[in-house]
């Protein structure tokens, strides 16, 4: 009797493990509001990303613009882990394709192809391991022109990364709440500069608690003097995320103290 109940019981759940496996492909949907919180529904939506799942690993991701137009379609050989694979199309709101990349392992590999809205070619690059290989940019006319890169990160005070990091650093005071508490650890704060080199939608990813995670967002607040980023020779907006480190080296004073050191950083401009 005790060896037929297990039976049954071990039968039940793997019906029940059977019913919740996923049928492939299949899709998921989030609509993205303006500063890049998902929302639950399209009214308000910036844009919406379609997760296709082709089967337990691969897919591809497409993202489509508040009016339902094509603006990026990127595949991937592990969508969990975000690995890509294949060639990233962009998309003008025409619906003729503005960029085309190979990547392998999210590096450029091949070819890396920019075209004007009337499809000729605006630049062509090749890559080898992300490294770039071959350039030229070319007019509307076909004729070839001086190269400019293709993208070009943000500067702050004439430097980059190194100089915002020490920038954060020195407007960040160590909360006295959290030397009390002997609170350390990291706050990864992501922020955007604009295409007018103005600090925008500063928000913590990943936090400490309420003092650390606001005295972080008020630091980064207090950034100026952005000179933007370029895409294909226009300004254009660029994401930063900076894991910053809080770590107490000596028994708290009476008073706030600086913190004591950042980790590194990431960037990207818009997709």
């Amino acid at each position: 009797m005790k060896l037929a109940w297990l039976t049954a019981a071990l039968l039940s759940a793997q019906v029940g493990w059977a019913q919740t496996r996923p049928t492939y492909p299949y899709k998921t949907v989030e609509y993205i509001a303006p500063d890049n919180h998902v929302l639950p529904g399209p009214e308000g939506a910036d844009h919406r990303t379609e997760r296709i799942f082709r089967d337990s690993l691969t897919g591809s991701v497409r993202i489509y613009d508040a009016a339902g137009r094509i603006k990026e379609i990127t595949p991937y050989a592990d969508m969990a882990r975000h690995i890509t694979l294949g060639p990233r199309t962009t998309y003008y709101d025409s619906g003729a394709t503005h960029t085309k990349e190979d990547l392998v392992a999210n590096k450029r590999q091949g070819e890396f192809v920019v075209y004007y809205p009337d499809g000729k070619v605006k630049r062509r690059e090749t890559y080898e391991a992300n490294e770039r290989k071959t350039a030229e940019c070319y007019a509307p006319d076909g004729s070839v022109l001086p190269y400019y890169p293709y993208e070009v990160m943000p500067t702050y005070k004439g430097g980059g990364t190194e100089k915002i990091v020490r920038a954060i650093q020195a407007n960040v005071r160590y909360p006295a709440e959290a030397l009390r508490n002997g609170t350390e650890g990291r706050v990864f704060v992501s922020f955007r500069v604009s295409a007018t080199g103005a600090v925008e939608d500063v928000r913590v990813v990943r936090g400490l608690g309420s003092a650390l995670d606001a005295e972080t967002i008020a630091a980064v607040k207090k950034l100026s003097n952005f000179t933007p980023g370029m895409q294909d020779g226009e300004p254009a907006a660029v994401t930063f995320t900076l894991p910053i480190t809080y770590r107490i080296t000596q028994a708290p004073p009476a008073f706030p103290a600086q913190n004591q050191g950042f980790g590194g950083a990431t960037q990207g401009f818009p997709r």
